[in-house]
């Protein structure tokens, strides 16, 4: 095998794209793909995300773990001795240092900021990674050549690096995507026991198209990141029930409180655009 070859652990949408990209940009000689799954393995050779399925862990120059997070820990335990370096693409990170104990030295937390509610090999895009934020959470025992291998692997796929201690990101991403995760399923839960949805608009589609992900993704995310939810959960929980007292007595309290709501998204739009 040659030495410039990639083990993709996990042949899904994040894996796949990242073994696409990788491929594009001249990173790796050869992809070979494990998965638990054989029907997805089998797709992924068939697409192209891989070059090759293997059964037993092949020696490489990296390995990239897109598992549940739940599952992380075991993989790069299992890789980082077969491998140069070896990086996960989970949204999780304290969880998975906190598992493996101590982590490998090889071994460098990785969350790009991109994906979809779609899943498998056939969602995977060379493009996906483009201009998109991916998150490394290094420890101070990480080796700081195997940082700066994979924040190459990155930067090369046209993405933005930021380095983050693992607590402080995931503090930050229970905000910014696992509360709102968890809000559209408990809606969806709602809105399924309600019956007929029919005359939905693009409202309805807009808030709801993350409750679509990968139940078993996002139900170990949401656990294994369960205490940092928790208090933006209660908060949201408050404000739901304020803003219903408020819909209920109708006075311009509420409108002001709307239109505050209002001004902090469409500041966000702006800088977002």
């Amino acid at each position: 095998m040659p030495n410039t070859s990639l083990l993709l652990i996990g042949t899904g949408l994040v894996g796949g794209s990242f073994a696409l990209a990788a491929k594009a940009a001249g990173l790796f000689d050869r992809v070979v793909g494990m998965d638990r799954d054989p029907e997805a393995l089998r797709q992924a050779v068939a697409l192209g995300v891989v070059d090759e399925g293997a059964d037993a862990m092949p020696n490489c120059e990296a390995a990239c773990v897109a598992v549940p997070v739940g599952d992380i820990a075991d993989h790069v335990q299992a890789a980082a001795p077969h491998a140069g370096v070896v990086f996960d693409v989970g949204s999780v990170k304290q969880a998975v240092l906190d598992a493996l104990q101590p982590p490998p030295a090889n071994y460098v937390p990785c969350h790009p900021i991109a994906g979809s509610e779609r899943a498998g090999p056939a969602s995977a895009r060379a493009d996906l990674f483009q201009q998109q934020m991916v998150v490394l959470t290094p420890t101070a025992d990480t080796d700081a050549a195997a940082t700066a291998t994979v924040r190459r692997y990155w930067e090369r796929l046209g993405a933005r690096v930021v380095v983050e201690a693992a607590d402080a990101h995931d503090r930050r991403f229970a905000l910014l995507s696992h509360l709102p995760h968890l809000v559209a399923f408990a809606f969806m839960e709602v809105a399924g026991r309600a019956g007929s949805l029919a005359g939905a608009g693009a409202g309805f589609r807009d808030f709801t198209r993350i409750a679509a992900a990968d139940a078993r993704v996002w139900a170990d995310i949401l656990h294994s990141n369960a205490a940092s939810v928790r208090p933006y959960l209660d908060d949201l929980i408050d404000a739901l029930q304020s803003l219903a007292a408020a819909a209920e007595e109708g006075d311009e309290a509420l409108r002001h409180r709307l239109a505050a709501a209002a001004a902090v998204k469409r500041a966000l739009g702006a800088v977002e655009s």
